[in-house]
């Protein structure tokens, strides 16, 4: 019995933008408000086991890339906005993978002589639906080493098993010095993911982001059903970049790949190869392995079936067509097929060719007629096709390969 799927589902993105307008410093300003506090938390380190360092890739692909280090948080000369919070210089999105449990080693700062400092400091992560989950409160009491102050490290609670979420990580600081308390709020991205990311997986902070914002949930692990219930999240997730720009079609490829998932970030229009490499790198940064799944057709001819053309249906970000290629990459997940570029699902590679797959054709244009046109040319460059015959068939059907790696 053949079993395949396929989903047309229109999900708008929805986005909180929070603005902070920079204005001249005045006691009239009703946005920004001097921080005249004495003594603030300079910076944060995130460390621990299970802590996940990444990298920021684009907007463009001459942009280098940046590595996360441990310091997630630096105040300089911050300021406080008009909702009470304090706006930090540099801020970065912490990432832990389920059942960690966080370091922070806080840094304090002072804007005159140091002296002995009673200290309140408490985490909590919201979740985007306002469920909280404390995440550490602690308190003492520390002495300064001449004009500054020694670091608190502290452990927080374990993270959730088996969740993902994409949290805000609310830290208030409190401060006693003499009769005086003070009291700030810092917000941080947070992200949690499922399981940590399989080795080698390439780690980048939208993927990270992405994919534990489209499965915000706790889900037992199951083996295999749970791995592919959250595959069919994550391929399904995939409609909520077409807001962002993001689309199916040709485009300049660089030449120096090191991975597709960062040329599908760095490019908003990009090709099955950058799809694929992106959805193997959502998957795998939650802990779920999987593979690419090529049907090639090696040589391209006017004598024999050297192309595939598709039934008639949209490619991510575009109108629905009748394709046509000479090669296709998809990903599997415990052998089922999962293909980012249509947001299709098949239980088999022989499943997926014969739903997908409408016909084979002859076809020495492996260009499909510039990239105007993008392989959608009506009737092929020889017009000869013939019906696809269920399953694989010697001497008709594409060769199939599979891999894991990402280049």
């Amino acid at each position: 019995m053949l079993s395949y799927t396929r989903y047309f589902i229109q999900v708008v993105l929805a986005s909180v933008i929070l603005a902070a307008f920079f204005a001249a410093c005045d006691d009239d300003d009703p946005v920004k408000k001097d921080f005249s506090d004495p003594v603030f938390t300079k910076s944060i380190d995130f460390t621990g086991e299970g802590r996940i360092y990444y990298k920021k890739t684009g907007p463009t692909w001459d942009d280098p890339n940046v590595e996360v280090n441990e310091n997630l948080f630096f105040l300089t000369d911050g300021y406080l906005d008009s909702e009470g919070f304090l706006n930090a210089e540099y801020s970065e999105m912490a990432a832990y993978c389920s059942d960690s449990s966080p370091i922070l080693t806080f840094t304090f700062g002072s804007k005159e002589a140091a002296v002995e400092m009673d200290y309140s400091l408490k985490g909590t992560l919201y979740t985007k639906t306002g469920e909280s989950l404390e995440l550490f409160n602690t308190s003492g009491t520390v002495t300064p080493d001449g004009t500054s102050y020694p670091d608190i490290e502290v452990e927080a609670n374990p993270l959730p098993t088996a969740t993902a979420h994409f949290y805000t990580l609310e830290i208030e600081h409190t401060f006693t010095v003499g009769s005086e308390t003070y009291t700030q709020t810092t917000l941080h991205e947070f992200a949690q993911v499922w399981r940590c990311p399989i080795p080698g997986t390439p780690l980048y902070k939208r993927i990270i982001m992405w994919g534990s914002d489209w499965l915000s949930g706790q889900y037992e692990d199951l083996g295999e059903p749970t791995e592919n219930e959250l595959a069919e999240k994550l391929l399904l997730g995939m409609y909520n970049l077409e807001p962002l720009g993001y689309r199916y079609g040709p485009f300049p490829r660089p030449s120096n790949i090191i991975d597709r998932a960062e040329v599908f970030l760095d490019f908003k229009q990009s090709a099955c190869g950058e799809f694929r490499g992106f959805y193997m790198a959502l998957t795998e940064t939650q802990g779920i392995d999987s593979n690419w799944l090529w049907f090639w057709f090696r040589y391209p001819s006017s004598e024999a079936y050297s192309m595939y053309q598709t039934i008639d249906i949209p490619a991510l970000g575009r109108d629905s067509y009748v394709w046509r290629y000479s090669d296709h990459i998809v990903v599997q997940v415990n052998g089922k097929v999962y293909d980012p570029t249509y947001i299709v699902m098949a239980e088999t590679p022989d499943d997926y060719e014969d739903y997908m797959f409408a016909s084979f054709c002859y076809g020495e244009d492996t260009a499909c007629g510039g990239s105007n046109s993008w392989c959608t040319i009506p009737d092929g460059p020889q017009g000869i096709c013939t019906e696809n015959h269920p399953g694989y068939v010697e001497g008709e059907s594409p060769l199939r390969f599979t891999g894991e790696d990402y280049h």
